[in-house]
């Protein structure tokens, strides 16, 4: 504005002094008009100009502002790409997003020596054990999470115990992170039963999980369970509460434990499940941690439709809710799936299952043990009763004497390069010890060497001596016996000896011998002939037998 004034001054003055004589005052007056408007023009573009220069400054500042943010955007959000131990892995630069490729190739070879009595054993009791090859367990899919607080998980298995599968759910569960150290999880996956069943198949110290515990987790948990569950992950204290229901796989099917063929389910089974882990010692050279689980079955699957006749009213008729407990023996080559300890289906209406366990590492050298009861509450069955010889059988309705089993187990390793298997608090596990030098023929290095032992008894005899019968068919040369108390499922004792070969995190090779001694007096679907006359007689038949076998696995794990 000071500008204006001086410019408007010195026109002024300039002005009365060329022509203050020559001009008439009205002729001043308009000239000085016109100097006045043309000066208001040119301040008037000046003031636009410099309007524009500051929206023209203004707008490359915002730009540059904005250019800034979008460069900080796009460096946060690169995605971070990478190779660990063979596993592809893609993560956002912040953290936030994240995929990892899984993968497990497990192939087994393995050869059943049996004894030459064998052969004369019922075909349900493994005459023949089927040497040979196997994929044992063929997993793919990815594991991530996004947007921090959620994780997921997607893995496929295209093997299988006995015979190879064209393909099922293994794991398909969203989790929510955000509660740390509490986590929810919900979809199909393995809900925490017990420290082998949390242990990641590519960890085991052996081909298979000890019995007791397989069994137990096949129960209400296991890959492909349809589940929710609430984690608690501490450092020191491990925590898991699910609540369980068929296997994913199944579909509309209910396969019962232990059996090969899938019977019609109307309604589905219900469970909860639970494992607490706590660490006591926690050193940089010993990890100990002890533990207790348990399970509920309070919903057997429905195998008839709801108002059809079972056991409890009808004699012959199939039971709505049955239950049959029985596991391979620790070694799955067999192509029959022949389980050597097995109660056979029984009517029940709820089944439950407790355990403890412990296991700890001091360096180099590892130990586990656990000890696992099981219960089955029995329901009514009804059977066609005889009194007389040829006469017409009245229906009689029994109550089979409620059936606890049990199993235990105690395994161990050393790991004569030195290395040690390191603990994980997000599942309460020891894993596989990673080798100090990888195995090159070029450096001259090995990698790492684990001896591993194990011993295990799995015992499915309950009443099996237990003198109550029906007499359930009736001649005039022979009374038939029914003894609806025994349960001769057999008792299983595995001794194990291996060695694990690690060449690198990625890839082991194992070799494991095991003796097999199950002892079992037969069941059968007439259990007992007697002469007119004669008492009812429990069978002795035998159904055990004594084996051997050695088997070789080649693992790719990433």
């Amino acid at each position: 504005m000071k500008t204006v004034t001086k410019l408007l001054a010195a026109a002024f003055l300039a002005g009365s002094s060329t022509s203050a004589l020559a001009a008439t005052p009205d002729t001043r007056l308009q000239a000085l008009q016109d100097q006045i408007s043309a000066l208001s023009k040119q301040v008037n573009d000046l003031k636009a100009d410099t309007q524009k220069q500051e929206s023209s400054l203004k707008q490359q500042q915002d730009d540059a502002k904005a250019r800034d943010v979008e460069a900080k955007k796009q460096i946060v959000a690169a995605a971070k790409p990478g190779i660990a131990n063979g596993r592809l892995s893609v993560t956002s630069g912040d953290g936030a997003f994240s995929a990892n490729l899984r993968g497990l190739l497990q192939v087994d070879t393995g050869y059943y020596s049996q004894g030459g009595g064998s052969k004369n054993l019922p075909s349900a009791y493994g005459p023949d054990l089927s040497s040979g090859i196997n994929l044992r367990r063929v997993f793919l899919g990815v594991q991530g999470k996004v947007f921090s607080d959620w994780s997921y998980y997607f893995l496929y298995d295209f093997g299988g115990a006995a015979t190879e599968t064209q393909g099922h759910i293994m794991y398909a569960y969203l989790q929510y992170d955000g509660l740390g150290p509490f986590a929810v999880r919900v979809g199909a996956y393995a809900p925490p039963i017990n420290i082998e069943d949390s242990t990641p198949s590519s960890d085991l110290m052996f081909f298979e999980r000890n019995s007791p515990s397989n069994m137990q987790r096949n129960i209400a948990g296991s890959e492909g369970r349809d589940a929710i569950t609430v984690l608690y992950t501490g450092e020191r204290l491990f925590g898991a509460v699910s609540l369980t229901g068929n296997k994913i796989q199944d579909g509309a099917k209910a396969l019962q434990v232990g059996s090969t063929t899938p019977a019609a389910n109307y309604d589905e089974q219900a469970a909860v499940a639970t494992r607490f882990s706590y660490m006591p010692v926690s050193t940089n050279d010993a990890h100990w941690i002890v533990g207790v689980n348990g399970l509920h079955v309070f919903k057997l699957p429905d195998l008839t439709q709801a108002g059809t006749a079972n056991l409890s009213t009808t004699p012959g008729a199939t039971a709505r809710s049955s239950y049959t407990l029985s596991d391979y023996p620790e070694f799955t080559v067999d192509s029959n799936g022949t389980q050597l300890v097995s109660t056979g289906a029984m009517a029940a209406g709820h089944v439950t299952s407790w355990g403890v366990e412990t296991a700890g590492n001091y360096q180099n050298v590892y130990g586990q043990a656990g000890y696992t009861s099981y219960s089955v509450t029995r329901s009514p069955m009804a059977y066609g009763v005889y009194a007389a010889a040829s006469g017409t059988p009245a229906t009689q309705v029994v109550h089979p004497s409620n059936d606890s089993f049990y199993g235990w187990y105690m395994q161990g390793s050393w790991i004569i390069t030195g290395e040690s298997r390191p603990y994980s608090a997000a599942t309460a596990t020891f894993g596989a010890p990673k080798p100090a030098k990888n195995f090159s023929i070029k450096d001259g290095t090995w990698g790492a060497f684990e001896i591993v032992a194990r011993y295990s008894d799995l015992n499915l005899n309950s009443h099996k001596n237990d003198p109550s019968s029906l007499i359930t068919g009736w001649t005039n040369t022979a009374k038939t016996y029914t003894f609806f108390n025994t349960v001769r499922g057999g008792d299983q004792r595995i001794v194990t000896a291996g060695l694990n070969w690690y060449l690198n995190p990625a890839v082991r090779i194992a070799v494991d011998y095991q003796y097999i001694d199950v002892s079992r007096l037969q069941s059968q679907t007439t259990p007992a002939t007697a002469t007119t006359g004669s008492s009812a007689t429990l069978p002795t038949l035998k159904g055990g037998q004594k084996l051997s076998t050695i088997g070789l696995r080649f693992q790719l794990s990433i």
